[in-house]
């Protein structure tokens, strides 16, 4: 498969990386100029992989387009730019709805939005996409499992999560850090934290179906640690700051680039 990216910054590395990591078979991977430290390590890295002079090349030398550019340029960028109606275009830019997508990359018709998280790396990664096909879908099956979502709003809502990633990690800091203060090894805290956590997180996955307060039953026993910390995290109002938060993370998706 012919791969072009335009905007190789940290997700679309992630997908590179995860793509060339693949059992995909007859990969090219043409990167477009921008962010010369990363084009060029991707290039040197992996064989397959080539840095061209400028975006419109990336076009021409390239079947299937993956969109990774800063919102606010997005459109700027793309206006310069002309495309194929033979182009499979994949957009992983968040706050470019699929209409003023599909004004930009005319006479493209074939047009997908998609949210990659940096564990595409690991080919281990949820994937929202929206108005997929079968070409889509084969390749972002490479690098994680595509959810086929059914409007924007649904996207919208699951993009908004991906900004909970970093208060994630700081949850996971803070229980470490607070088991080294009561005389844990660092190395260990650290382990046991991560460990405990994708061990939960597993398990959820493994319940069809999933059922978050189900599991929350399952865990909290009368009079237990888990009745007790989640009395007083909810009495703290924490978990009403994360739906604040998400909530106030969704109105960006509403406003115009």
């Amino acid at each position: 498969m012919k791969l072009g990216f335009i905007g190789v910054g940290k997700i679309a590395c992630a997908v590179v990386k995860g793509l060339c990591t693949s059992s995909m078979h007859n990969l090219t991977v043409k990167l477009s100029p921008r962010n010369e430290e990363n084009s060029k390590e991707l290039e040197k890295k992996f064989p397959n992989v080539d840095r061209l002079e400028t975006n419109q090349l990336v076009l021409d030398q390239s079947a299937i387009i993956f969109l990774a550019v800063r919102p606010n340029a997005s459109k700027d960028i793309l206006r310069t730019l002309k495309f194929s109606v033979d182009h499979v275009v994949i957009s992983l830019i968040p706050f470019l709805q699929l209409s003023d997508l599909a004004k930009a990359v005319e006479p493209a018709n074939r047009i997908s939005r998609a949210v990659p998280l940096p564990t595409v790396v690991t080919h281990n990664c949820p994937i929202p996409v929206l108005n997929s096909n079968e070409t889509v879908t084969e390749i972002l099956g490479y690098i994680g499992q595509p959810l086929l979502v059914d409007d924007e709003n649904q996207l919208h809502a699951l993009w908004t999560l991906t900004g909970f990633i970093a208060p994630f990690y700081r949850l996971l800091g803070e229980l470490s850090d607070w088991a080294t203060s009561n005389g844990v090894r660092k190395t260990i805290a650290n382990q046991y934290v991560a460990d405990m956590f994708q061990s939960l997180s597993l398990s959820a996955q493994k319940i069809r179906p999933i059922d978050f307060n189900e599991l929350v039953r399952h865990a909290t026993g009368p009079n237990g640690m888990n009745e007790q910390a989640g009395r007083e995290v909810s009495k703290k109002g924490a978990h009403e700051a994360y739906t604040t938060a998400a909530d106030n993370l969704l109105k960006r998706f509403l406003q115009d680039l």
